[in-house]
């Protein structure tokens, strides 16, 4: 498999698009191992299992990556299957790895959240994918990410709103769609201020809390609003 640099485009619920988002296993394909690069479909199973047991998240977002690359390549419909499986072992990683205080003690490899967006972004039309991805971004929360201040211009917050207007029936989904947007706007400044200027965020917000079927849950708009600096 040679991973060439390649753009993206989704659309918003009306049918206009968003900005394109460059993939980022671009940069790092040199980096990436060989055995991903030329894995199949089929291979996955097997490199995912081996990664989450050794708590390697960087092998971890490289599989990520490598199934969002086949998104658009033959096939597509085999690699759904690896695309879920690799954000559910990165996702127990990151939850089995808190310290006492809460924070994981793995350090976040470069482009991180980058790989995890785009992961929601070739896969928004497949609800489970979704979800779990949400869920993976929320689970690094503010967490420390090495060079994050290189990759952080790429990040299309839009996107989680949009997202949450597509699902608005799925309470699971925008119950992870607020706890990541409570940890990007708490990972960076400049991202908190990208969100507070993406249209129609507060009222986004508001519908989540009567999308929220879990009274318990309601309690992430909350947080979400607080990290913005927004009274709802």
């Amino acid at each position: 498999l040679s991973i060439h640099p390649q753009e993206s485009t989704t659309k918003n619920k009306d049918g206009s698009h968003l900005a394109e988002t460059a993939n980022p296993m671009s940069a790092t394909d040199e980096e990436m191992d060989d055995q991903i690069k030329s894995a199949t479909a089929d291979d996955m199973e097997d490199l995912i299992e081996s990664a989450e047991e050794a708590s390697d998240i960087k092998k971890l977002l490289d599989i990520i990556s490598t199934c969002s690359h086949h998104r658009h390549q033959e096939s597509p419909e085999d690699w759904d299957v690896p695309s879920e499986a690799s954000l559910d072992s990165f996702y127990r990683v990151i939850k089995g790895s808190r310290s006492d205080g809460g924070d994981s003690i793995l350090e976040l490899p470069m482009n991180t959240r980058s790989k995890l967006m785009h992961s929601l972004q070739e896969w928004r039309e497949e609800e489970a994918i979704v979800e779990v991805a949400l869920g993976c971004i929320a689970a690094v929360g503010s967490q420390a990410e090495e060079n994050f201040d290189e990759t952080v211009d790429g990040i299309d917050v839009e996107l989680i709103v949009n997202i949450m207007q597509t699902y608005e029936d799925e309470s699971a989904i925008q119950e992870q769609a607020c706890l990541a947007i409570k940890g990007l706007a708490e990972a960076s400044e400049g991202l908190k201020a990208r969100l507070l200027e993406v249209e129609g965020m507060g009222e986004e917000l508001k519908a989540a809390k009567d999308r929220i079927t879990n009274e318990r849950n309601k309690k992430y708009v909350g947080q979400a609003a607080a990290a913005l600096g927004l009274e709802l």
